[in-house]
């Protein structure tokens, strides 16, 4: 499993939004593009998954932008890193929760399986607040 730069800038979304707000006042992506050096079109696109994944809410007008609907600590890590990337499966036959019909028999299917659990286990420890700068 490798986190592509939509996961990786997710994260790093999240965590300036938590950094420059004060949970009243949106954070523009104007402003987070130029504090992070992200390309304002592709922060659009990760922007719009996290609105759609509920981790994110816009705020409209001259000095709207995004804040939390809730607090970064019930943020779940690996749940921001679905949203961004659709799966953390590391092979096809786990994605969505599903296994293929091979999997009884399949020799690597317990080896995939455990695989997928421990990135789960990993990614769903960590909360959006224990990446915050202390």
């Amino acid at each position: 499993m490798m986190i592509s730069t939509k996961g990786r800038y997710a994260l790093t979304t999240l965590i300036d939004i938590a950094e420059n707000s004060d949970g009243r006042t949106p954070v523009s992506i104007k402003e987070i593009s130029e504090r992070r050096g992200i390309s304002l079109k592709y922060l659009e696109q990760i922007i719009a998954l996290m609105v759609k994944g509920g981790f994110l809410r816009s705020v409209r007008g001259a000095r709207g932008g995004y804040l939390f609907p809730r607090p970064a600590s019930e943020i779940a890590v690996g749940d921001i890193l679905n949203a961004a990337e659709g799966t953390l499966a590391p092979v096809e036959c786990l994605m969505d929760g599903k296994s293929c019909e091979k999997s009884a028999t399949c020799p690597t299917f317990p080896l995939y399986r455990e695989i997928d659990e421990a990135i789960y286990s990993v990614v769903n420890r960590y909360h959006l607040s224990d990446l915050l700068k202390k």
